[in-house]
C-alpha cells in the first residue's frame, strides 16, 4: 500500500475520538455552559496537533491526548466558574437554602427566564440568585399579584387566566413597580422565584449588565442533587 494514504488513514483514526467528542461538547454542552468554550478549542488544537503528528509519521497512541485535555478543563473552571450558596427562601420551591450550584461567569443575561447572580451595587459580598424575567425593551406591569413582561405572563407561570388573583407567592408592585416600568437598552428585570420573601428588581430596580456575574448552570449538591438545571 501507498505509504501517503495509508499515513493519512492513521492520522484519520487518531483524530476521530477526540474529534467525536469535542462535536459533541460543542453542540450538547456549550449551548448552557458557553464557559467551556476555551476548554472545547484547546481539546480540538490538541486533536488537530495528534493527527499532523500522525502524518508526520510521529506517531502516539489517540489515549494519550485525553491526559493533555485535563489541565485546559482544570484552568476552564478555575477561570470561568465558580459555586454559590443559596441562602434564604426567595428561590423557593426551585431552590432551597443550602443548595450549592455552579455558575457561569461568562454567559450573558440573554436566556430568558434562566436564573442568574446578580451583584447589586454597594453589596459586592452579597449576591443574589434571582430569574432574569424582563429583558431590555420590555415593559414590566404587576397586576392580580401577578407579573407581565409585555403582556406575557412571567410569574406565577402557570398558564391561569391573567384577571384572577393569585393566592400563591403573591407578587406585590412595591416601588419599581408601582407603574408599567418599562426597560432600557441595557436594563434587565430580575425577580425570585417566591416573591412574598425576595428582595429583586422590584426593590432595587433594573439591573445593568455589568452586575450580572453569571449564569447558574448545574447543581453540586442539595435539593436537585448532581446534574444540569435550566
Amino acid at each position: 500500500m501507498d505509504a501517503k494514504p495509508k499515513r493519512l488513514r492513521t492520522a484519520l483514526i487518531a483524530l476521530s475520538p477526540v474529534a467525536l467528542c469535542t462535536l459533541l461538547l460543542a453542540f450538547t454542552v456549550l449551548p448552557s455552559m458557553p464557559g467551556l468554550a476555551p476548554f472545547v478549542a484547546g481539546w480540538w488544537v490538541l486533536a488537530v496537533g495528534l493527527a499532523l503528528m500522525h502524518w508526520s509519521r510521529a506517531w502516539v497512541p489517540a489515549v494519550l491526548v485525553f491526559p493533555l485535555a485535563l489541565p485546559p478543563l482544570v484552568l476552564t473552571f478555575a477561570l470561568n466558574f465558580h459555586a454559590v450558596k443559596v441562602e434564604g427562601n426567595s428561590m423557593l420551591p426551585t431552590y432551597q437554602p443550602g443548595d450549592v450550584l455552579l455558575v457561569d461567569e461568562s454567559a450573558y443575561p440573554d436566556v430568558e427566564m434562566g436564573v442568574y447572580v446578580l451583584e447589586v451595587e454597594g453589596e459586592p459580598h452579597n449576591p443574589l440568585i434571582k430569574r432574569l424575567v424582563g429583558m431590555p425593551g420590555r415593559t414590566m406591569s404587576a397586576r392580580y399579584h401577578r407579573l407581565f413582561s409585555d403582556e406575557f405572563e412571567v410569574h406565577p407561570r402557570t398558564g391561569t387566566k391573567p384577571d384572577t388573583w393569585n393566592e400563591e407567592r403573591p407578587l406585590e408592585p412595591r416601588w419599581w413597580l408601582r407603574e408599567p416600568l418599562k426597560l432600557g437598552e441595557d436594563e434587565h428585570f430580575f425577580l425570585g422565584d417566591n416573591p412574598p420573601e425576595s428582595r429583586d428588581s422590584r426593590d432595587f430596580g433594573p439591573v445593568k449588565r455589568e452586575a450580572v456575574k453569571g449564569r447558574v448552570v448545574w447543581s453540586l449538591k442539595g435539593s436537585h442533587g448532581f446534574g444540569r438545571v435550566d
